[in-house]
């Protein structure tokens, strides 16, 4: 069993704000860096399409207007907490777990927490998807999503 990747950041807004600017990825996502497109189509993606709610879709267009879906939100408390199964487009029966929770530390600052788990989901990429990700939510939680939080 793989550990889980844990990241923990303070982001200056209050939880609500914290909430909602999370499930505005297309806001803070850097389609340019992290896409499926760009391993498939050979350029950034077009769009995200993120329809926060319990059993709404994360999709991405790519550059060459195919559908790629990363994920479902299969628990949503709003402003507290969201869970995803992952899969950013594999197959969505080959899926890792992430789970964000949102607690206030003041009227102006959050914690949040992302635990990307259940990488034996992954199947035999298990190994991989760990490797990747644990230095890709440096770049994508802890640098884009934490910017955003600031503007």
């Amino acid at each position: 069993m793989l550990d889980p990747v844990v990241k923990t950041i303070d982001v200056p807004c209050a939880q609500q704000k914290a909430f909602e600017v999370f499930c505005d990825m297309p806001a803070w996502w850097p389609l340019d860096k992290r896409s499926m497109s760009l391993m498939r189509a050979g350029g950034p993606a077009k769009g995200l399409a993120v329809d926060a709610r319990l059993g709404g879709q994360i999709v991405e267009t790519a550059a060459d207007d195919v559908a790629h879906h990363w994920g479902t939100f299969t628990k949503f408390d709003p402003h507290a907490h969201l869970q995803l199964d992952f899969h950013m487009g594999l197959p969505a029966e080959q899926s890792g777990q992430v789970d964000v929770t949102f607690t206030p530390i003041s009227a102006t600052q959050t914690r949040v927490e992302l635990v990307h788990s259940n990488w034996e989901g992954y199947g035999d990429m298990a190994e991989m998807m760990r490797n990747g990700y644990g230095g890709s939510w440096e770049m994508l939680f802890e640098e884009a999503y934490r910017g955003a939080c600031q503007g």
